[in-house]
């Protein structure tokens, strides 16, 4: 596996979590597993059956030749059968060009074409009115001046959709003899716009594989709990008004929001400061924590009675998948694989992304009603166990990787 986000050093997030648990779950499954990743020796605590291999501090693109060269000397010394990566930043694309006589994967993750559109607060009118007020002064100022008039984007977000700007994670992901994706829309951006051959593209859940059980907690607590990123995209500006509206008529209720803030790339704001301002009338209520480790994410998940999650955008959502086999009653959004993971509303409620009055009637909801909670939480867990139990998973993950070493076959004796 080629990965600089792998779980555990900093900044380390979805991407680094999937390859955490993959690589626990092949270990489980009897392959032997080795993983180029950034950082030095002693970032990360030992996994047995995992061999690492740190590079350092590089960054993109550093990081990819680096991971490239290390692979292939590794392979040269013990040869592998698989290689897999993620498509953000292309990181195991050196490794796939030195290397060809493997099975190269990528895991369809966050493409920066998507990713890059929800990395920031939405912009006010004014400030959006500003902003093309000055791209129209630049533009101008150009042109008085000779120079060719730079383009004026119109969309509200931090960057505009700009189809080239991805042209070497989408190279990179076409080479793979094996797309995995998470879920439908995913598949339909990589056949649609990345062109890559639906036969290769496979859609199969990330595995899970718990640390630990979670405890059983006897009483119901009346406490509504978010764990995650404080980024925009994972709908905390909308938590956090959906949050004024109902605390004030359910006193008995307290919120628990553990997470990093992630600063953000254009307001300059940092979002743990904004919720804290904007929840600060309920301060006796709300409770800001860091970061929490995994180990301890179960004790933590038995502490709460509701799991918000109001991601705006989403490929798959760990959390919603660890609550879930915590048992827990959980509101999600509609978007990525959340839907699939609480069974279309089955096992959970589900409200469209950024959607704040539907956030707060779900809130109050199940906050009225412990029977409901109880429900929920039970049909969350039997959701868990019958479609993403570790072993089912990681039984659909082996089956693709040998459909994929069939195709492997193939593309080397055209080459």
């Amino acid at each position: 596996m080629i990965s600089s986000e792998f779980a555990g050093l900093l900044g380390s997030g979805g991407i680094g979590t999937y390859f955490d648990h993959l690589a626990r779950g092949l270990v489980r499954a009897g392959c032997e597993v080795e993983v180029f990743t950034s950082g030095r020796v002693g970032d990360l605590p030992e996994r047995q059956g995992v061999v690492f291999h740190h590079l350092g501090d590089a960054s993109p693109p550093d990081f990819a030749v680096f991971a490239g060269l290390a692979f292939r000397d590794r392979h040269r010394e013990k040869p592998f059968d698989i290689l897999e990566c993620g498509e953000l930043k292309a990181e195991g694309a050196w490794a796939a060009r030195w290397v060809k006589d493997v099975v190269f994967v990528v895991r369809l993750h966050s493409p920066s074409v998507i990713l890059n559109r929800y990395l920031d607060f939405p912009l006010t009118h004014w400030s959006y009115a500003k902003k093309i007020f000055f791209q129209l002064t630049v533009a101008l100022g150009a042109r008085r001046r000779g120079h060719p008039m730079p383009p004026i984007y119109l969309e509200p977000f931090a960057f505009a959709w700009n189809q080239d700007a991805d042209l070497e994670e989408r190279a990179m992901t076409q080479s793979a003899d094996l797309v995995l994706v998470m879920n439908q829309e995913m598949q339909e951006f990589a056949s649609g716009c990345w062109g890559i051959e639906s036969k290769a593209v496979k859609i199969v859940p990330n595995p899970y594989i718990p640390v630990a059980e979670s405890p059983v907690n006897p009483l119901e607590e009346k406490v509504i709990g978010f764990i995650g990123r404080l980024e925009p995209r994972k709908g905390v500006l909308e938590l956090s008004e959906a949050l004024c509206q109902v605390l004030p008529d359910f006193p008995e209720w307290n919120v628990k929001i553990a997470g990093s803030s992630t600063g953000s790339c254009v307001s300059g704001m940092d979002p743990a400061v904004v919720l804290k301002m904007k929840l600060a009338r309920f301060a006796e209520q709300v409770d800001f924590q860091d970061r929490i480790e995994p180990r301890d994410v179960p004790d933590w998940l038995a502490s709460v009675g509701i799991c918000i999650f109001p991601s705006i955008w989403e490929t798959f959502s760990y959390v919603t998948l660890e609550a879930a086999q915590a048992g827990k009653a959980i509101i999600g959004t509609r978007t990525g694989a959340v839907p699939e993971i609480l069974d279309n509303g089955r096992a959970g409620e589900i409200v469209p992304p950024a959607d704040v009055e539907a956030l707060a009637k779900a809130l109050r909801k199940l906050m009225a009603d412990d029977e409901l909670r109880q429900t929920m939480g039970v049909a969350a867990k039997k959701r868990f166990e019958e479609r993403f139990h570790p072993d089912r998973v990681m039984g659909e993950i082996l089956e693709v990787y040998r459909e994929a070493r069939g195709r492997a076959k193939n593309r080397r004796k055209k080459v």
